[in-house]
């Protein structure tokens, strides 16, 4: 990369890596987030060709989706914790663990990791397998895995953030 797209890497980098600084620090006076902001700055400045190894592409809409989707799965993790929870916990433990194969549309290799660590983050879900556009899941009931199959919420938000896919 060169010129304004080693910037914009670099500006979008230091940008998440601030926002995870508040994120975990929870400490919002100034000393903090200048500490905060030199670290990212210094770290982005050191490391951005790791995130970024082309150009960044799409702008505040692909960087609002990513946070709408960011939302989405942290309430998606925690719904789905409650299920696995109470299965575990029913007298009768109601799981029909199933093992399901599908295609999706995903080439780039940084869209099919974010869409395969997103259902190993659901909990009841874990990917097992990825090769090429091909996944292979676990699936804790037939719910979770027919979701994977036919409902597709996760793979339809994830091609939202990345549509050139």
């Amino acid at each position: 990369m060169k010129g304004i797209e080693r910037i914009i890497s670099i500006i979008v980098t230091a940008g998440i890596l601030f926002g995870f600084w508040i994120l975990l620090s929870a400490h919002f006076d100034t000393f903090h987030l200048a500490a905060g902001a030199a670290c990212a700055i210094i770290v982005a400045l050191l490391s951005h060709d790791l995130l970024f190894t082309r150009p960044v592409r799409g702008g505040f809409f692909t960087l609002l989706h990513f946070t709408h989707y960011c939302g989405w799965l942290f309430i998606e993790i925690w719904l789905a914790g409650l299920d696995v929870a109470y299965r575990v916990l029913h007298p009768d433990l109601p799981i029909d663990p199933q093992v399901v194969t599908f295609d999706t549309p995903f080439t780039d290799d940084i869209v099919r990791t974010v869409f395969a660590n997103s259902m190993t983050l659901t909990p009841g879900t874990i990917t097992i397998d990825v090769s090429g556009s091909t996944y292979t899941v676990h699936a804790l009931t037939s719910e979770a895995a027919r979701d994977l199959t036919e409902g597709r919420s996760i793979e339809k938000r994830v091609h939202r953030i990345f549509p050139e896919t």
